[in-house]
């Protein structure tokens, strides 16, 4: 039991000597042979040759800002005698959306005309009064009281008018009939993103009827990893493919998405787009700016390699070679897309990589 106690200790200690040695020669100078180099194949290439100069693709998604959203609903409680549009649909301005029917809607008809004959009568009553103290047969204070009883009756007329037309319904005439039914006009061009009533349904006061969103300008919701998001920045280029160009990614999420862990970019089409719709899932092209892009390169995939967690490449010195970590902001069968905190006249092994990783290792690779 001892034996095999010591036994297990000894190879714990050779296995932490064996994880600590790449830590500790990560920054030391890998040297090889001339003729090491030549039997393994090592080749090396300019990072100048792979500067990254393309564009991301990332999923993403059309959203309507939430600043071009507006929610109609019924002004009174009533019944939806008909609708005419339904989800999806594109309205002009003025356009009747439903028809709502209710005793209510007749009430608020009723109050108009009486406040409108009332502030008939206050206007009347003000003009004379004004002629008689012209005259002098009446006392400024029944003046101040005519006037202050006017300036009422044209505040309760101006309330009726009000929720006559948040109700969808026109002045009634002097002596006419009132309307049985208000109309839901849209207030502006835009597209319909919900409509969840349905002809014969009552609804209260204030129940949402329908959820317009004006379509120009669009955003784009844009998933990303950390890591693709870290050579991203506000200004970058974005375009969807069949698209014209012409969008800039304006925010990037300072913190991470709990569900998936992933960043939200936030890009603006600053003209409305017929190729895409609110709510439309896309694959989004985005360019990051040579600013945000310094000290990114795409590399062949031979020319990474993965020891300790951690993503390397092989950089060539004067008399060897030094391993340096990096991080992959995009990652593909041929090539990724990574960031090298290396000078640009730098060049990097493109192939040979199995053979220098030995020697870095320490495992006898370079001696081949």
């Amino acid at each position: 039991m001892s034996s095999l106690s010591n036994r297990l200790l000894l190879s714990l200690a050779a296995l932490a000597a064996a994880v600590a040695l790449p830590a500790l020669a990560a920054d030391e100078l890998i040297r090889l042979t001339p003729e090491q180099l030549k039997r393994a194949g090592v080749a090396t290439a300019a990072l100048a040759e792979m500067k990254s100069g393309g564009a991301v693709r990332l999923p993403g998604q059309v959203v309507v800002p939430p600043g071009q959203v507006e929610v109609i609903a019924a002004p009174v409680p009533a019944m939806v005698a008909a609708v005419r549009v339904a989800y999806g649909e594109t309205v002009k301005k003025g356009q009747v959306l439903a028809r709502l029917q209710g005793a209510q809607l007749l009430e608020l008809q009723r109050e108009f005309a009486h406040a409108r004959s009332q502030a008939g009568l206050a206007g009347e009553s003000l003009r004379r009064d004004e002629s008689l103290f012209a005259d002098g047969i009446i006392s400024q204070g029944r003046l101040s009281a005519t006037r202050a009883a006017e300036r009422q009756a044209a505040t309760l007329l101006a309330e009726t008018r009000q929720s006559l037309r948040l109700a969808g319904l026109a002045e009634p005439a002097e002596a006419g009939a009132l309307a049985a039914a208000a109309e839901i006009r849209a207030p502006f061009d835009g597209v319909v993103l919900d409509a969840p009533v349905q002809p014969g349904q009552r609804v209260d006061g204030m129940t949402p009827l329908f959820k317009l969103g004006r379509i120009s300008p669009l955003w784009l919701e844009i998933q990303a990893t950390p890591a693709q998001a870290a050579g991203l920045a506000p200004g970058d280029a974005v375009s969807v493919p069949g698209c014209p160009p012409g969008g800039r990614i304006t925010v990037v999420s300072p913190h991470v998405d709990a569900h998936d862990q992933s960043l939200r970019l936030r890009a603006e089409l600053p003209y409305r787009v017929p190729c895409v719709r609110p709510n439309q899932y896309v694959q989004v092209d985005v360019r990051p700016q040579e600013t945000s892009t310094s000290y990114a390169w795409r590399v062949p995939a031979g020319a990474l390699t993965r020891h300790l967690s951690r993503t390397w490449v092989f950089v060539a010195m004067p008399e060897g070679f030094r391993a340096v970590a990096v991080q992959v902001l995009e990652e593909a069968a041929q090539s990724s897309r990574v960031a090298i905190p290396v000078a640009a006249d730098a060049r990097i092994a493109v192939k040979g990589i199995a053979t220098i990783k030995g020697a870095w290792l320490g495992l006898g690779a370079g001696e081949q």
